[in-house]
């Protein structure tokens, strides 16, 4: 009998936010545009005593970002040290949130190229800081930390996903979304936006998930999308030969076209992760979420409307439109000085 596959996909998407300081310091959140190591200070080095403060400004946008997601934001979280020891981690650990998330419970929604409309569940976003950024040569590698401590989120989907094209989709949803809030530039050529994809396999019609790989290295949304086409194909093969897939890290060779082996899974108790002794704990009044609200700028979903009712745009042209925030301002100026959405539309 010949047994039919499932996959199960989960993203896990880390976003910097454009704050322009750091998430635990003054320092200016800047490494590609200025020189190397110039926007550092014994905090984001990590120098014995030196102590973090959180960036308010950080509290606002990863909460605007979890609005956006359709996140329930949870009044009191807190703060964990995610404890290990590679060479970009300047403290010999990360400060992040481990045991509670600021926000969870929130979901996006997009339709196929077939129409189906699909739901994915996200289960938490988390503050957290970036590392120092690894320039790699032949026979050295170097270490600018001017990245390290820029504010990031970290937003974890549901392993809802079945396919490519739906985490695809998914990717390219979210990176509007947030583009339209103004907190991140979501950028994947900047590494503003990075994307680490958790995939296994089961058996059709099973319960029970197989055994996740972590793939890393994944420079767009089209190589995130091959990457998982490969890594199914690979455990679906690897199992029906009487292999077994073992939980692992490998990383997306783009040349090739395959994933390789990078490590073995860490488990959470690999890390150590326990309380961060030098924060306090997070708390957000529902007075300071609705204050929030009130800045949040026009969604796409509300812009799609907005535009279909104000302009008298079908649904096909007001989707294009609004896909990139900054075509739907160049659009609503050029009606400004044609006095005629109809017409202007037809020039995009």
């Amino acid at each position: 009998m010949i047994k039919e596959w499932e996959s199960v996909i989960g993203l896990e998407v880390h976003l910097q936010l454009k704050t322009g300081t750091k998430v635990w310091c003054g320092c200016k959140s800047d490494y590609d545009e200025s020189g190397i190591n110039t926007h550092t200070c014994p905090i984001c080095l990590g120098h014995p005593g030196a102590l973090p403060k959180l960036n308010k400004k950080v509290l606002d946008y990863a909460v605007k970002a979890a609005l956006a997601l359709n996140c329930q934001i949870n009044n009191e979280s807190g703060f964990d040290r995610k404890n290990y020891f590679y060479p970009d981690a300047p403290k010999n650990y990360q400060i992040t949130q481990f045991e509670k998330s600021y926000a969870e419970k929130g979901y996006l929604e997009f339709k196929l190229n077939s129409g189906r409309q699909v739901k994915i569940g996200i289960t938490k976003v988390q503050i957290e800081e970036d590392t120092a950024k690894a320039i790699h040569g032949k026979n050295e590698s170097y270490l600018n930390f001017n990245r390290a401590s820029i504010p990031l989120i970290e937003i974890i989907s549901d392993p809802d996903m079945r396919n490519s094209e739906e985490a695809y989709e998914y990717l390219n949803t979210l990176k509007n979304i947030i583009k339209y809030t103004k907190v991140s530039d979501v950028s994947m050529e900047t590494g503003s936006l990075r994307c680490d994809a958790n995939i296994s396999v089961m058996e059709k019609g099973s319960k029970v998930f197989g055994t996740r790989v972590e793939v890393k290295n994944l420079n767009s949304f089209k190589a995130v999308a091959r990457a998982i086409d490969y890594e199914i194909g690979r455990q679906i093969e690897l199992i029906q030969n009487g292999g077994k897939v073992d939980q692992e890290t490998r990383l997306w060779d783009e040349e090739n076209q395959i994933t390789r082996v990078m490590r073995s899974k860490e488990e959470a108790m690999d890390y150590r992760y326990f309380n961060e002794p030098d924060l306090l704990k997070l708390v957000i009044s529902d007075e300071e979420i609705e204050e929030i609200k009130k800045d949040m700028p026009e969604t796409r979903l509300a812009k799609i409307e907005r535009f279909k009712t104000n302009y008298s745009l079908d649904e096909k042209d007001a989707l294009i439109l609004t896909e990139e925030v900054e075509l739907s301002d160049y659009f609503e100026e050029v009606v400004k000085y044609s006095n005629n959405a109809k017409l202007s539309s037809t020039g995009f």
